[in-house]
């Protein structure tokens, strides 16, 4: 078990590249009110699914130039922790898709309202509450099945950045959300240090002759 731990560290979380899809995902979605006023909802929804798809792709053609040839190629056993993996990549899935569709449906910037009334609006976040909860517990189950403790600052830093996203969004008007970009940039920094450190720890190895 703990090779197969180890084995998944090293080929998925090890040189960084999923750390660093994951935080342009995240960077995409800070911008994405701000993208939705120019391109108008529709048209923005098709920009970034193109983008993610783009980005999805690059990293495993990444993975198969860069990785590959540095740590080889690895067949995983099946084991019973596949459709739990199944299951908490499509819950991922999912988190990021919901709030997205919550952004497409919801209604477009607004100037900042007075405090008066926000007070007065009576503005419920159980949903962001929720969205907290569910990618913190959803990321350190991940971080505890693979063994990579990165993952549980990962889920809360990025739930909690949604939440103060949405107060700001609500309370200041903000239409960038900054608190999201701050984790996304945090998380990219992680991915690249990551991969810098990759390089350094694996050199291609010549072939013999």
């Amino acid at each position: 078990r703990q090779v197969q731990r180890r084995i998944a560290r090293l080929t998925s979380f090890e040189d960084g590249f999923w750390d660093l899809l994951l935080g342009i995902i995240y960077l995409m979605l800070s911008i994405y009110p701000v993208t939705r006023e120019r391109l108008g909802p529709e048209w923005n929804v098709a920009l970034f699914l193109g983008l993610l798809a783009l980005m999805v792709l690059g990293q495993l053609v990444l993975r198969v130039f860069v990785s590959g040839p540095r740590i080889g190629y690895v067949v995983p056993r099946r084991s019973p922790k596949l459709p739990l993996l199944l299951a908490l990549t499509v819950g991922a899935v999912l988190i990021t898709f919901g709030l997205l569709m919550l952004t497409l449906l919801g209604p477009g910037a607004e100037p900042a309202p007075s405090p008066s009334a926000e007070a007065s609006a009576g503005r419920s976040y159980v949903v962001e509450l929720v969205v907290v909860l569910a990618m913190g517990g959803l990321f350190s189950l991940m971080g505890y099945l693979f063994g990579v403790a990165r993952l549980y600052a990962y889920g809360w830093m990025l739930g909690l950045a949604n939440f103060a996203s949405v107060y700001m969004d609500h309370h200041a008007g903000w239409t960038f959300h900054l608190p999201s970009a701050v984790a996304a940039g945090i998380i990219l920094l992680t991915g690249l240090v990551l991969l810098i450190r990759f390089l350094r720890k694996y050199p291609v190895r010549a072939e013999a002759s």
